[in-house]
């Protein structure tokens, strides 16, 4: 008999361990999105730190930019309606695709962030 209460523990505690091992995975997952995908104070695109003192250009952002991916973002915009206001060699058809790819990864960070599992899992943190 003693041999099945003591398997029973071990069950629980091996259960207790993946019960935790999961809670950490989701916590490590929460932190990522929140912290890496969309600190405020740094530049969505390149990392660094963004200058919030200085106000920047007229034209809105749909993503914290420092100043020099703030030109880059407003010159791709301006190439796509066809009126590109700098003449940089370096602007080229793979500089357009890589805005391209960097924007629509953007976009599915933003659907995922939306979706009815992530709002799950958000739920289940703020019980806590």
């Amino acid at each position: 008999m003693g041999n099945i209460i003591e398997f029973e523990k071990k069950s629980k505690d091996v259960k207790a361990q993946k019960d935790e091992a999961l809670r950490q995975r989701k916590i490590r997952l929460l932190r990522a999105v929140f912290q890496c995908t969309r600190c405020n104070l740094k530049c969505a695109k390149c990392g660094s730190q963004v200058n919030m003192s200085e106000g920047g250009s007229d034209v809105a952002t749909p993503y914290p930019f420092c100043d020099n991916c703030r030109e880059e973002y407003i010159e791709y915009k301006n190439r796509l309606s066809g009126k590109p206001e700098l003449d940089f060699y370096w602007y080229n058809d793979e500089w357009m695709r890589v805005w391209e790819t960097w924007l629509e990864h953007q976009k599915s960070l933003d659907e995922y962030r939306k979706s009815k599992e992530f709002l799950k899992l958000l739920n289940e943190f703020k019980e806590v």
